[in-house]
């Protein structure tokens, strides 16, 4: 479960994940959703899952328990940061 890369892991993949949520808050700002905050969490979810297929290319700890522990958490964070960005940026 802890495997080598665990803290690199937690760091990297919000990191990676920076760029796509840019991205997807720029397209929302656009449209003007109805709920911002459920928008911005939907578009932190897809930049962590991004990140996450990304960071997976190069990660050498692949124990399933490692993937599902670590990943989700570090999605889990870009999720909610995006939550709270989309609930100031979003919102018209």
């Amino acid at each position: 479960m802890m495997g080598n890369s665990a803290r690199f892991c937690m760091m990297f993949i919000p990191a990676l994940a920076l760029a796509p949520l840019t991205a997807f808050m720029i397209a929302l700002r656009n449209g003007a959703p109805d709920n911002p905050g459920l928008s911005g969490a939907v578009a932190g979810l897809a930049s962590g899952a991004i990140a996450a297929a990304i960071y997976a290319w190069h990660c050498t700890d692949d124990s399933p328990l490692f993937v599902a522990t670590w990943y989700t958490l570090a999605i889990a964070i870009v999720t909610t940061v995006g939550y709270f960005a989309g609930r100031r940026i979003l919102r018209w």
